[in-house]
C-alpha cells in the first residue's frame, strides 16, 4: 500500500542488520490494525510456476520478514503471510546494474528519498492488515534486489528502519520458461487515476497489473468499512484521527512505469477501494490526493 514520503526522519538509525546506517523515514500516519480473524490464504491455483518450483512463502512479522535469500529468474509467485500485529507489504526494488546493497542503504543516510534514483521499483505483496496474506506473481530480471516494508508503526518510524530491509539475489539458473497464470482481467494504473471495473466477483481470481506512467503506481486494496467511500479514505489521510476506516486486504506494491505482474485476489463481498499512495516528486503530494482512488463494489 504504500510508496508514500509525507514527512522525513534521518537521525534515526537502520536496526540491525544495519546497525549504524540512518535512512529516510517514509511515513503516513498509518494506525495499527486490530487483529483480525485469521484468513484463508490467498493462493493461486496449481499451475505451472508451482509445478517448477517457483512458489515461495514469505513471513512478516514485527519486524522481519523471513524469506529466501535467492529467487530464480523469470516468473515466481510469492505470498506474504502478515504474523505480525502491525499492517505490512513487501516492496522490491531492484538495484541498478552495479549499485551495491550497500551503496544504497548510504544513499537512504546520505540523500534520503533520492536513494531510490539507484532502483526501480518491481512491485510485490501490497500493505495486508495482521493475519492477511497476499500473493503475486512477477517476471524477476536477474540482479540484486532489495526487500523492504515502507509502513510506519504509530511512532511514525518506518518498518525498514526497524529491520524490515534485507538484500535478496535474483539469479539466471538455465530454467525453462514458464507460462503465466491465467488472469481474469487488467488493471492499468496511469497518471492518475485507475482503469479497473466498477464491480468485480466475489472469490478468488488472478488479474494483470500494469502501470503505463510515466511515474511509479501502486495498486493497494481496502476493504471500506461500513457506511464508508472512497472520500472518507482521501480525509483520512489527510488528518489521521482514529483507527482508520478501512482494512487493508493486499494488492501490489509499487511499480516503475511499462512495469507490470499479477496479484491473485481472495475478495469477500462488499464495498473497497483502490489507492496509490506514491507521491508526486515534483509536489510531493500522494498520488491518492491527485485522483488515484477508485471505489469498486465486490458482488
Amino acid at each position: 500500500m504504500l510508496f508514500s514520503t509525507v514527512r522525513r526522519n534521518l537521525t534515526r538509525p537502520i536496526a540491525p542488520p544495519l546497525a549504524g546506517v540512518g535512512a529516510l523515514a517514509l511515513v503516513i500516519g498509518c494506525q495499527v490494525a486490530a487483529p483480525a480473524p485469521a484468513a484463508p490464504p490467498t493462493r493461486p491455483p496449481a499451475s505451472t510456476l508451482a509445478a517448477a518450483g517457483r512458489v515461495f512463502e514469505w513471513d512478516a512479522t514485527d519486524y522481519a520478514f523471513t524469506t529466501s535469500d535467492t529467487l530464480p529468474a523469470g516468473l515466481v509467485t510469492i505470498g506474504l503471510s502478515n504474523h505480525g500485529q502491525e499492517p505490512h507489504q513487501g516492496q522490491l526494488l531492484r538495484l541498478n546494474d552495479g549499485v551495491s546493497f550497500e551503496q544504497f542503504t548510504a544513499a537512504l543516510q546520505q540523500q534520503g528519498e533520492g536513494a531510490f534514483q539507484l532502483a526501480s521499483a518491481e512491485g510485490g505483496p501490497a500493505a495486508i492488515d495482521p493475519h492477511g496474506n497476499q500473493s503475486i506473481t512477477l517476471d524477476l530480471q536477474p540482479g540484486s534486489y532489495v526487500l523492504l516494508c515502507l509502513i510506519p508503526s504509530p511512532d511514525g518510524v518506518p518498518h525498514f528502519v526497524k529491520g524490515m530491509l534485507k538484500p535478496l539475489q535474483v539469479i539466471d539458473n538455465g530454467a525453462a520458461a514458464v507460462a503465466p497464470p491465467r488472469t481474469q482481467g487488467t488493471f492499468t494504473l496511469k497518471d492518475f487515476g485507475f482503469e479497473i471495473p466498477d464491480t468485480l466477483p466475489a472469490g478468488q481470481a488472478t488479474y494483470r497489473v500494469t502501470n503505463a506512467g510515466p511515474q511509479i503506481h501502486e495498486l493497494g486494496i481496502v476493504r471500506l468499512a461500513p457506511g464508508k467511500v472512497a472520500e472518507d479514505v482521501q480525509a483520512w489521510y489527510k488528518a489521521p484521527s482514529g483507527p482508520p476506516p478501512f482494512e487493508a486486504v493486499g494488492g501490489m506494491s509499487g511499480l516503475s512505469a511499462n512495469h507490470s505482474g499479477y496479484v491473485t485476489l481472495d475478495l469477500q463481498p462488499g464495498s473497497y477501494a483502490a489507492e496509490c499512495l506514491v507521491p508526486d516528486p515534483a509536489s510531493g503530494v500522494p498520488h491518492l490526493h491527485l485522483g488515484m482512488v477508485k471505489a469498486f463494489t465486490v458482488r
